[in-house]
């Protein structure tokens, strides 16, 4: 894993790498806290309501507290009142909180304090409960208080002071008991929750650590088609370098030619005038191809048409005328009988790039074949030529840029390797497919499936 992360330490994969591995990080850090505040809150919310009970009870508190002194295992249940047997006050009282139950136990202690703040009543000298101090700036609120006990040992507790002179005054006047302080021992509990929060955070550190893989693949796997569009530009333009890097160098020693002749006449210099406009047309033909593929990269927008079946046609008699300039046999069927919904600008396009492909790697006097039809709901046109054919190995790359099966031939047939590609690229933007087999005796096929609405 180290090794991972140092070889993605020096790839452009590291800003991937640290965005996900701080995120992970992130996550997993609100979750532990998250987790950890549940079930602190949990796990005292049972004393803390028994507090907020306590509030309302001034008179549990003193009696359990007077029950302790001759007891220490004294307990005190209170069920709480019905409405008919309350008096006003404590049905007033009862609209804010109602408990169920109000249990003291063993667990609970109690310390009574004067108005000086004098400990008034009895308690375990060894639970050492007795150090705390009173504390009247923070009445009513539920602290958490750690005492050591006599034998070294500490204690956590939940602990809350309330005044209850009012209370006492009422029932005996000659008792001087001003504050008390609830303590419920949560030792047990702390010992719980902190190995549960151990657990948690084991749980946490290891998924943790996984992120770490996570975000090592998911570097890769995001950094990757980036890394695969940059290539491919990169060999765009290496590749368009090199294909004007020739027209250019025969315009050079064409024109240099020239200027070695200073006094020759234009028929002496026709041959270097020809080659250099013929390179010149390869040049314009090579960046009209070149800003054709850049536009379809922005994306292609399809705008579906009604076509007649004249549309097609008009096409293949086209084609025919030109085949027959070119010295070749061109066989044209259309069996479309209907009218179509279809881009008919880019269809044409395609078909035209298919029937430039045959003609250029036909020989003289060769044959090309054209069907249209439609089946299954698909626009099915074939264009097949009996030329040198291509081997399978060629047939996977034949659709990617600059490629070319005999690249002599394709530069003295005056392609670049592009109308395929450019061909492949509009198809998959009108979602249709394209397909290359063998024609027999020898030959190539190219079949193009379209799918078709009638509207």
């Amino acid at each position: 894993m180290i090794s991972n992360i140092n070889r993605i330490y020096k790839s452009d994969n590291f800003s991937f790498f640290i965005r996900y591995f701080a995120v992970f990080t992130l996550i997993f850090g609100l979750m532990t806290m998250i987790i950890f505040q549940l079930m602190r809150s949990t796990m005292y919310r049972a004393s803390d309501e028994n507090f907020e009970g306590f509030l309302h009870e001034p008179s549990l508190i003193v009696s359990f507290a007077m029950a302790r002194g001759i007891a220490s295992d004294a307990e005190i249940v209170l069920e709480p009142s019905s409405p008919n047997t309350s008096s006003d006050s404590n049905q007033s009282s009862n609209q804010t909180f109602k408990p169920s139950k109000l249990r003291l136990n063993t667990n609970y202690h109690v310390i009574l304090y004067d108005s000086k703040g004098n400990i008034v009543n009895s308690l375990d000298r060894l639970s050492g409960i007795a150090s705390i101090p009173l504390k009247t700036d923070k009445l009513e609120q539920i602290l958490d208080k750690t005492v050591t006990t006599a034998f070294g040992q500490d204690e956590s507790y939940r602990m809350m002071t309330v005044d209850i002179s009012d209370e006492v005054s009422v029932k005996n006047a000659n008792v001087d008991i001003q504050y008390a302080s609830i303590l419920f021992n949560t030792t047990q509990i702390r010992d719980s929750l902190s190995q549960y929060e151990s657990t948690v955070i084991l749980v946490m550190i290891s998924f943790w650590l996984i992120s770490i893989l996570a975000s090592l693949y998911l570097a890769q796997i995001s950094s990757r088609p980036l890394l695969i569009s940059y290539q491919k530009q990169k060999d765009f333009v290496e590749n368009a370098s090199h294909e004007l890097r020739t027209p250019l160098a025969v315009l050079q020693n064409r024109l240099e030619s020239l200027f070695r002749k200073p006094e020759a006449t234009i028929m002496e210099s026709s041959e270097n005038i020809a080659s250099s406009l013929e390179e010149v047309r390869n040049m314009r033909m090579l960046t009209s191809n070149l800003m054709d593929l850049a536009r379809r990269d922005d994306g292609i927008k399809v705008e579906n048409v009604a076509t007649e079946p004249c549309f097609f046609d008009s096409i293949l008699e086209n084609f025919t005328i030109i085949a027959e300039e070119n010295n070749r046999s061109l066989i044209a069927k259309s069996n479309i009988q209907q009218t179509i919904y279809t881009d008919k600008i880019l269809l044409k396009q395609v078909m035209t790039i298919l029937f430039d492909n045959a003609i250029k790697y036909t020989d003289q006097e060769g044959k090309i074949q054209m069907n249209l039809d439609i089946r299954d709901r698909h626009l099915i046109f074939t264009v097949a030529d009996d030329g040198l054919g291509i081997s399978s190995e060629d047939k996977k790359k034949i659709f990617d840029r600059f490629y070319r099966v005999d690249k002599a031939r394709t530069r003295q047939k005056g392609g670049f390797g592009l109308g395929l590609s450019l061909a492949k690229q509009i198809l998959d933007s009108i979602k249709g497919s394209i397909v290359v087999k063998n024609n027999h005796p020898k030959g190539t096929v190219f079949e193009v499936r379209l799918p078709i609405k009638n509207k």
